[in-house]
This record gives C-alpha cells, structure tokens and sequence, in this order.
C-alpha cells in the first residue's frame, strides 16, 4: 500500500479519502480548517499542519478543493506542497475544477521540479465519491502517468476517461459543467414559463424529464424546483455553479468559441448570488427566475 498525502477537507476531500483509506493506503491530510479533518482522523488518517508537512515521505499527492485560489495555496509558497521537497517522479494530482491558466501554471511549476503531473477533475457528488462511482477525466501528457495514477483513483471511480495531455481533463470538466449549467438554467426558465401558462408545475416536471427533454439534471432538479424542496445541505450551491461557469465560459472564449449559452446560464447564477443566494442550492434558481424571489 503507498504513503499518500491528501490536501483539502470539503465534503469531496473526506469521501475520497475515507475510500483510499479502506483501500488500505497510508493517509496524510491538511486543511486549513482541522475540525473538518476529524472524521478522516477517527478512521485512521494522521493530520500536517501544513501542505509542505503533509507531502513529505509521500508517494502521490492528491488535492481536491473549491477554486484556483485555494489550490494555489495548498501547492504554492514556503509551506506549499511544492516547496516539500518531492522526489522527482512523485505522482501530484488535482481533483479540483479549476481554470485552464491555473492547470497550465500549476503544471509547469510541478514539472520544473521534476514531479509527475497529472489533472484528474471527477464528475459527482460525495455520495458518489463515497461509493466509488465517480467519473474521473484525466489529462496527462504520458499515459504511463495516468495508469500509474489508476491504482489510487480506482477505488473513488467507475470509469477513467483519457482526453489527452495534461490540462485536457480540466478542459472537457468546464464544458462538461458547462452543460450541465445550461440544462439547470433552461430548466427554471422551462417551468416557469409552464406555471404562467398555468400548467401544473409538478406535471411540467415529470413531462420534461419523461420525453426527449429528459436527463439526470432534469430528473432531479425538476422535483426540487416543482416541490420547492431543496437538497440541505445542498450538494451544489449558485456560487459553486457561477465559479464553474464562470471558468467554463472563459475556457471557451479563450478557444474562440462563443459562449452564446454559457453565458447567459452564467448570468443567471450571477444574479442568483446578487440576489444573496450565493450559498443556497443551485435549484433554487427557480425562484429567481419565475419572480419568487425578488429582493
């Protein structure tokens, strides 16, 4: 089994690591908050007291927090994991969803210093990380970095998907959430303008997810948002989904795509959170767009 050092502590972070933990791995874990680390700590996993502290003897370094600055310092500065003194060929990898600049900064700083890069952000929730049913895309520039990753990500996932070099995974995890954004979004404004035609929401709902409408987003999101009951704690919150879209937005302007789609779904979150929902759940955009929640 390998020495593995885990950086961050949010919801994603525990699950993942409470698999490598029953996969019989030696756990290391730092989070700038402690007490989140606790339930790691109690099934075996020892805390650093910093990123530097955490990598060190470590055979691969995971990473999985909410944004390009937080992953930025757990990796960067005097007590980074960057500045832990990594063999050269140790494993790093990011399960973050984060912008392509970053991914492209972060992995010049890691091969400079000789380490084996490799982003690996994963589709699902924590319930799907703590089932070992996350979908993981990788980017690697050497294969062999990815299959030397497997072993470990195996145990969090039901399927790897190679999309190329290193910042590919991040890439396709943009557009990915990208979409998912639009559906979320095209949905509210869908019943909305259903429940102003007078049209029984409820039935609205099932009717979308019923026909050619129909996806995993529409399900769940369309009886949240037709029942007015709301995941709590939410699994998705309107700043999670305007950081996402927000950086998915950029990746596609910088590909010379127009975002006409993107966009607007960013717009949409963006006034969700002006409107002081930043921390509600991402269905509740219902109630913005369909003039429910006005302040």
């Amino acid at each position: 089994m390998a020495k593995i050092a885990y950086l961050g502590g949010g919801n994603m972070a525990q699950a993942m690591g409470t698999r490598l933990l029953a996969a019989g791995h030696d756990l290391t874990v730092y989070n700038r908050t402690v007490e989140k680390l606790k339930p790691l700590v109690d099934k075996g996993a020892k805390t650093a007291k910093s990123p530097r502290e955490a990598v060190q003897g470590a055979d691969v370094v995971f990473c999985s927090v909410t944004d390009d600055t937080a992953s930025r310092a757990m990796w960067m500065g005097p007590d980074g994991a960057l500045a832990g003194g990594l063999p050269a060929g140790t494993l790093v990898v990011e399960h973050s969803t984060m912008s392509p600049d970053w991914v492209k900064e972060l992995s010049c700083a890691a091969k400079e210093k000789g380490l084996r890069y490799v982003d690996c952000p994963v589709a699902g929730r924590p319930d799907a990380a703590a089932a070992g049913k996350l979908v993981v895309f990788g980017g690697a520039d050497d294969e062999e970095d990815l299959e030397a990753v497997t072993p470990y990500i195996s145990s969090i996932s039901r399927r790897i998907y190679h999309l190329g070099p290193v910042g590919t995974g991040t890439a396709f995890k943009l557009i990915y959430n990208l979409l998912g954004v639009v559906q979320i979004v095209g949905l509210a404004e869908a019943l909305a303008a259903a429940e102003a035609a007078g049209i029984d929401i409820e039935t609205a709902a099932t009717a979308f997810a019923d026909g050619n409408t129909g996806s995993p987003h529409v399900l769940k999101h369309g009886a949240y948002m037709a029942q007015n009951e709301h995941e709590d704690p939410p699994g998705f919150t309107a700043n999670g989904r305007l950081k996402d879209s927000s950086y998915g937005v950029a990746l596609e302007e910088g590909l010379g795509i127009t975002p006409l789609v993107g966009r607007a779904a960013m717009t949409a979150y963006k006034g969700m959170v002006e409107k002081g929902m930043g921390a509600a759940a991402d269905s509740r955009l219902f109630e913005v767009i369909a003039g429910k929640r006005t302040d």
